[in-house]
């Protein structure tokens, strides 16, 4: 039913229909596991072993400097295999990862299996993004981009939440990322290959592709830092203030839930105004949630402000997309989404370092901070963008 809606609101082909609901269904059921368990299973599960805080924090950032630097090399391999490979390789890294962290938390191997699913979260991300901008109509795209970071944002929302549930069970979690892996290798099988538009080779032109778009590095870069950060010190903030995990976890969840299910309305206000002015409302929305959310708890008024930032941060990683889809008037270019994918991941790999860090100074103030100097200096950024 939820394919026949797709197809019938936005007029795609059968065919083409069908294998974007396979694209779909692969990211999601991955998505719940790379980013909406491990981002805060990983921290949060070193800490209760004794590891400590920070030490979480740290390996939590260990996971996105390998998503970071397999960005790189992705481009060259899926240039010469079938998605197939790719996913086979990312299943069965976060199920490496999971059963290492739920048996064995402070084993050495935890270390090499955070690697090794880092690489592989960036081989889901990139063949999967790439076949949905691929496969969309050029007329569509920001529709189908829309629907499909829908499904992202729901998958990081379930993360906690199934944590919540089964975080202590470690068979069922380890089946839960088994049960995830097989669904998506399945739909691997029919999926196309993707078509890797030229970009230009060498260090040279990575670097011109870097510094042409640094408006979109600084607008994805926020997006990660700030949602990563989240995710993982919201749980342990709790802990602190509570002694229980649980309210953060909650919290955690409506953060995530507010940008999944006002994905419509920030592909509305893009089709609008453009996908740069919704950068700059979500950097706004970010300025204003800040200060209060140090002082709400974890009530009603908590949650709503964590929705609100919900939005605001789903608002700039979509923004952040939809200008690489645009490829300022020369068509989408693989590269470019290569590089949204890598400026997320250099703010997610500061910002678990940074919240856990500054939480151990600031208490609950370490979030209000980080947001406010990241919103803030994004804003001047950008103002500086316009003006040049």
């Amino acid at each position: 039913m939820p394919a026949r809606l797709f197809l019938k609101s936005t007029s795609i082909p059968p065919a083409t229909a069908m294998s974007l609901a396979l694209v779909n269904l692969a990211s999601f059921v991955s998505q719940v596991i790379q980013i909406g368990v491990i981002d805060t299973l990983l921290p949060l599960a070193l800490t209760n072993a004794g590891l400590g805080e920070q030490h979480g924090g740290m390996m939590l950032s260990l996971y996105w400097i390998a998503d970071l630097v397999g960005g790189f090399f992705v481009a060259a391999i899926l240039r010469k295999t079938h998605p197939v490979i790719p996913l086979l390789i990312s299943s069965a890294s976060f199920c490496l990862l999971i059963a290492v962290v739920m048996y064995a938390p402070q084993s050495v191997w935890v270390l090499p299996a955070t690697l090794f699913a880092g690489v592989g979260l960036i081989l889901r991300w990139v063949i999967c993004d790439g076949l949905i901008v691929q496969l969309a109509p050029r007329d569509k795209v920001g529709r189908v981009v829309g629907f499909h970071e829908t499904l992202m944002g729901l998958g990081i929302v379930l993360g906690p939440i199934l944590i919540g549930w089964l975080g202590n069970d470690a068979f069922a979690m380890s089946g839960l990322a088994v049960l995830a892996g097989v669904i998506a290798l399945v739909c691997a099988f029919f999926l196309p290959t993707i078509e890797m538009a030229s970009t230009g080779k060498g260090a040279g032109a990575a670097l011109r592709r870097w510094t042409d778009n640094w408006d979109l590095v600084v607008i994805a870069l926020v997006a990660g830092f700030v949602e990563i950060c989240f995710l993982s010190v919201l749980p342990l903030q709790a802990q602190r203030d509570t002694g229980l995990a649980d309210a953060g976890l909650w919290m955690a969840a409506v953060f995530v839930f507010g940008g999944t299910v006002c994905q419509p309305l920030v592909g509305y206000i893009s089709d609008k105004a453009g996908p740069t002015k919704l950068a700059s409302l979500c950097f706004g929305l970010l300025l204003i949630g800040a200060v209060p959310m140090a002082v709400a708890g974890y009530g009603v008024i908590a949650a709503s402000i964590q929705f609100m930032l919900g939005v605001a941060v789903a608002g700039l990683y979509t923004a952040a997309v939809l200008i690489a889809a645009s490829g300022r008037g020369q068509g989408y270019q693989v590269g470019v989404l290569v590089i949204v994918s890598q400026s997320y991941t250099l703010g997610a790999i500061v910002g678990p370092s940074a919240g856990t860090s500054l939480l151990v100074m600031v208490g609950s103030w370490a979030l209000p901070v980080l947001v406010l100097g990241a919103a803030g200096l994004s804003i001047g950024l950008l103002m500086l963008r316009r003006q040049s």
